[in-house]
C-alpha cells in the first residue's frame, strides 16, 4: 500500500470517529437501548496520535517481519476506532439491549522509508447490556454487561496472536467518576488453534478502570494483571483527554507493562503518546 492510500485510510477513519463521537454528550460510558437500536456511536476511545514512542519495542518479534530491514523504529503513528452498534432493545427488560462493537488498534510506521503496519489488534464483542441507574449525579449501580470478545492481530502462522473471551463487566459510579470491574474467562472455540497458551499469565484474568471526568476533560486508569501476577506481569495505562475546540480533545496515552498489544502481550514496555481525541 502506498504512503497515500494508507494516509487516506488514516484520515478516512479520523473523519468517521469524529461524525460518531459528536454525538456523544459526555465521555463517561451510557447505554441508551432503545435510542441505540440500530444506531452507530461511539465504544471505546477513538483517537490518532502522530507521535507514539515505545522505550523498547519488541524486536525479536517485529524485526523479521520489518520491510525496510533490521530492527524497527521506537517511533510510530498509532490510531484508535472504535464503535457500537445496537442490535436489539428490551429483551427481557425495559431497558436492555445487545449490541454489537468493533475495536481497532493500529500501529503505523509511518516515517520509515517504506511505510508499513507493523501491528493491529482486531477486537468484535457481541454483548447484551442491563441498565441498572437512572443516569443521575449520584453515586450508583450504572449497568451490568455481559459479552463475547475476539482478540487478534490477524497474522496467521508464526506470528499470529489471538484469543477469545467471555466477560461480565459491572460500572459503578456518578456524572462524573465511575469505575469498571470486568472479570473474563478464556474460552476456545471448537477445533481453534491454541497459537499463544501462556497469554493469561500475561493478561491476566480481568481489568479494573476509572474514570475521572471534570468539567471537558477526563482521565482514565487502567489496570491489568496486578494481583495475579503478583505485582510482576502487569499492565497499567493513564489517558487524559483536554479540550481543543468544541468536539475536539487532545489525548495523552502513557503505559507500561506487559500486552501494550495482543502482539506483545509477553513483553515488556513503556509508551508515550499524543493527538487527537475525535
Amino acid at each position: 500500500m502506498s504512503k497515500m492510500n494508507t494516509l487516506a485510510v488514516v484520515l478516512g477513519c479520523s473523519l468517521t470517529a469524529f461524525a460518531v463521537h459528536a454525538n456523544e454528550q459526555e465521555f463517561s460510558q451510557k447505554y441508551s437501548p432503545q435510542e441505540d437500536q440500530f444506531h452507530l456511536s461511539a465504544y471505546g476511545d477513538n483517537y490518532f496520535l502522530p507521535w507514539y514512542y515505545t522505550t523498547q519495542p519488541n524486536q525479536q518479534y517485529y524485526a523479521p517481519q520489518n520491510p525496510n530491514g533490521g530492527e524497527i523504529s521506537k517511533t510510530n503513528f498509532q490510531f484508535q476506532l472504535s464503535l457500537k452498534y445496537g442490535l436489539l432493545a428490551n429483551m427481557f427488560t425495559q431497558n436492555d439491549g445487545l449490541y454489537f462493537a468493533y475495536s481497532q488498534i493500529a500501529n503505523w510506521q509511518a516515517y520509515d522509508s517504506s511505510a508499513y503496519f507493523r501491528d493491529t489488534q482486531y477486537q468484535p464483542e457481541l454483548f447484551w447490556v442491563f441498565q441498572h441507574g437512572d443516569n443521575s449525579a449520584q453515586w450508583q449501580w450504572r449497568h451490568t454487561s455481559v459479552g463475547f470478545m475476539h482478540q487478534s492481530n490477524g497474522k496467521g502462522g508464526k506470528y499470529e496472536r489471538s484469543w477469545n473471551r467471555f466477560y461480565v463487566d459491572l460500572q459503578f459510579g456518578s456524572d462524573d467518576l465511575r469505575v469498571n470491574i470486568r472479570p473474563w474467562v478464556r474460552t476456545s472455540i471448537h477445533n481453534s488453534h491454541n497459537y499463544n497458551p501462556d497469554i493469561e499469565d500475561f493478561m491476566g484474568y480481568g481489568d479494573i478502570q476509572l474514570a475521572w471526568t471534570p468539567g471537558n476533560h477526563q482521565l482514565k486508569l487502567t489496570l491489568r494483571n496486578q494481583l495475579e501476577s503478583s505485582f510482576s506481569e502487569g499492565y497499567e495505562e493513564l489517558s487524559w483527554q483536554f479540550p481543543i475546540y468544541k468536539q475536539l480533545h487532545g489525548y495523552l496515552k502513557l503505559q507500561s507493562g506487559y500486552g501494550l498489544t495482543i502482539s506483545d502481550y509477553n513483553h515488556y514496555d513503556n509508551a508515550v503518546g499524543i493527538g487527537i481525541a475525535l
